[in-house]
């Protein structure tokens, strides 16, 4: 069956209306990704450049930080070693004075006459001097003794709570072996306060005492720093012994 030319025509032509829509509206989708595309990539280099830039900002950073690292660990070391060499003199010159103090013998002291004394402890002792208290603050360096035996002895500071003695501070052990008046300095020097009492613990006989002049008390059993006792635990009242100890240090002025 032939179908005349122009209806063939007619047929193309319909045919050709309806595809050029679709084309169309596929080519306006392609050329909108093609802009979106465009404009992600443009994104990509701005976020690329930024990403750079923070990079280059954060090496600069860094770079600061270590150098501001390096300054201050120099600094912290010269202070430190200043602080030190200034330790160091301020000690050598604290040292210089104790002993000039000591040679002129002007270095205050706090307890009994330093003599010879002819009674002997048979055992050891914690001697409590109440005749003596501290008259005023101020720094404690040593202990003075005439000691008539070598052995150890420890110094204590009693501070008067109450009725009670507690005591604050303790020397270490120090040991006597030269006999004779001694001077014997502690490994740190100690602060007191006025009032405060002095105590001494001794190995059987190191002291000597003489009775009725003085006011130490005593016991037998020592006692150790943040522990207590009562003026009544102590003996002494009737015999009133005075031993030939001491301690010595820089009292502050009245």
């Amino acid at each position: 069956m032939r179908y005349p030319w122009f209806l063939l025509s007619t047929v193309i032509m319909l045919a050709g209306c309806q595809a050029a829509p679709g084309v169309q509206q596929l080519q306006d989708q392609n050329a909108s990704l093609q802009n979106q595309l465009e404009e992600s990539n443009r994104q990509n280099d701005t976020l690329a450049a930024e990403k750079a830039l923070l990079v280059q900002k954060n090496t600069e950073l860094n770079r600061v930080l270590a150098v501001l690292g390096q300054e201050k660990t120099s600094r912290a070391d010269e202070s430190t070693n200043l602080r030190g060499d200034v330790r160091v003199f301020v000690q050598e010159q604290v040292d210089n004075l104790k002993q000039f103090l000591l040679r002129s013998n002007l270095i205050d002291y706090i307890g009994g006459e330093l003599v010879e004394r002819q009674q002997r402890d048979t055992e050891s002792v914690l001697l409590v001097d109440r005749g003596h208290p501290a008259p005023r603050n101020g720094t404690l360096i040593g202990v003075s003794g005439f000691f008539t035996a070598p052995g150890t002895l420890t110094t204590k500071v009693l501070r008067p709570v109450g009725d009670e003695l507690v005591v604050v501070w303790e020397s270490e052990p120090i040991a006597v072996k030269e006999l004779g008046m001694q001077r014997l300095g502690f490994n740190v020097s100690i602060s007191i306060d006025k009032n405060d009492v002095l105590a001494y613990y001794l190995a059987p006989g190191m002291v000597g005492f003489d009775t009725g002049t003085g006011e130490m008390g005593y016991r037998d059993d020592d006692i150790s720093v943040g522990g207590s006792i009562g003026q009544s635990s102590l003996r002494g009242d009737g015999d009133k012994r005075a031993y030939s100890i001491g301690v010595y240090g820089l009292l502050n002025p009245e």
